[in-house]
């Protein structure tokens, strides 16, 4: 069976580092990136399956802990797992043999994050990210420093990653800083596209993303921070 969370030397690092005093830290703020392909759009009648790249930066001055990523699609993106093979292991089952869900892949990611940020010594989290086509979902299976599964629930132009509790704090009393989270996303079968632009608006698209945070354990100076950027279509 793979490993479900930290090995045990990061844990005892971990806690033997909590109870550091904590500075002042600035207001937490994002950097979002990304691109898509072919910028030629499609129609309504005929979408055209879209290459899409994201990178989610976290400024780690602020040491805050993620609890949610939102990304907000134009009406001239589709996000749409209808029609395309489809994971439903369970997230332990995904995770013990992620070969069961190789048809349903998506592309590929890593991200980056800090174990106990306030300490004086954070240490550093790295993990692969495997995106996977769920029912109405993007399922992100990380591993590296930690097994998880994340669940991208897809709603309208929406898609909001749940960042687990488990990933927030992986010891207790010690929590994660997020650093990074950077995914290539596609899949295609037949007519039926996971990412697909169905128009362009001002020769562009705009993805709008908003990440939420955590108390780790107090509450940062703010709830959420948002940026946005653009694809270029025609």
């Amino acid at each position: 069976m793979r490993k479900t969370f930290l090995v045990a030397g990061m844990a005892a690092l971990a806690v033997g580092t909590t109870g550091v005093a904590v500075a002042q830290t600035p207001a937490p703020s994002i950097e979002a990136s990304g691109s898509g392909s072919p910028s030629k759009a499609g129609t309504k009648s005929k979408p055209k399956a879209v290459n899409f790249k994201l990178d989610v930066k976290n400024d780690a001055a602020a040491k805050t802990t993620a609890k949610s990523i939102k990304i907000t699609f134009p009406k001239t993106i589709k996000v749409s797992t209808k029609g395309l093979d489809q994971c439903t292991l369970g997230d332990q089952e995904l995770i013990n043999d992620p070969s069961k869900c190789k048809k349903a892949f998506a592309g590929k990611g890593k991200a980056s994050a800090n174990l106990n940020p306030f300490s004086t010594t954070p240490t550093s989290l790295s993990f692969d990210v495997q995106p996977i086509v769920g029912k109405n979902e993007i399922l992100f299976l990380l591993s590296g420093s930690a097994d998880a599964v994340l669940h991208g629930k897809i709603k309208g132009s929406s898609m909001t990653i749940v960042i687990t509790p488990e990933l927030q704090q992986p010891v207790p009393g010690a929590y994660s800083a997020l650093n990074e989270l950077g995914a290539t996303i596609n899949k295609k079968k037949g007519k039926n596209a996971l990412i697909s632009s169905v128009g362009c608006k001002g020769k562009k698209h705009t993805i709008g993303v908003e990440v939420g945070y955590a108390p780790n354990p107090n509450p940062p100076s703010a709830a959420s921070a948002k940026d946005s950027f653009d694809i270029k279509c025609s």
